[in-house]
């Protein structure tokens, strides 16, 4: 009897005498709460591999861009961003003068290559196998309805059609 006391209190000693692992905040940019590392960037086609997946059948794959990946990309200013609705996060932003963009997908800061000039009416974009075609009236300085189609390499397409391009 005595030893069946023991037994499980020897059992719950073991299991109490290890140390919890440490946990790590995670935040959207990237940035583990501790230190401020950017973002892993990923530019052009690796050889042969498949293209990045932007789109499936449940939709975009664009996330959100925080002010803080938009910063470190140097793109504060003299830039334009889609967002999906007025007032929403930006999910594109590319430079008018530097010849660069920006998308995040799957927790990975994507660099994007305008094909063309980037302007208040828009711009198309490219990187690793997805096409990003911004089509906005440019009528207003703050400002404008857009929409955005997100095209796959391998097929599959997405349009937000109720969003917003602002360029400054």
């Amino acid at each position: 009897m005595r030893l069946a006391l023991l037994f499980p209190l020897a059992l719950l000693a073991a299991c109490s005498s290890e140390k919890p692992a440490d946990d790590t905040l995670v935040t959207l940019d990237g940035a583990d709460g501790a230190s401020p590392v950017p973002a892993p960037v990923v530019t052009g086609p690796a050889g042969p591999q498949s293209g990045l997946q932007a789109v499936d059948a449940e939709g975009s794959k664009l996330e959100p861009l925080l002010s803080s990946a938009i910063s470190a990309a140097g793109m504060d200013s003299g830039a334009c961003k889609f967002s999906p609705a007025k007032g929403a996060l930006p999910v594109l932003v590319a430079s008018k003068t530097g010849g660069k963009g920006i998308i995040s997908v799957a927790g990975r800061q994507i660099d994007v290559a305008p094909s063309g000039a980037v302007a208040a009416t828009g711009g198309s974009f490219a990187a690793q196998g997805v096409t990003l075609m911004v089509s906005a009236s440019g009528q207003e300085s703050s400002g404008s309805a857009a929409s955005l189609q997100v095209i796959d390499a391998d097929g599959p397409a997405f349009v937000y059609r109720d969003g917003f391009w602002a360029c400054n």
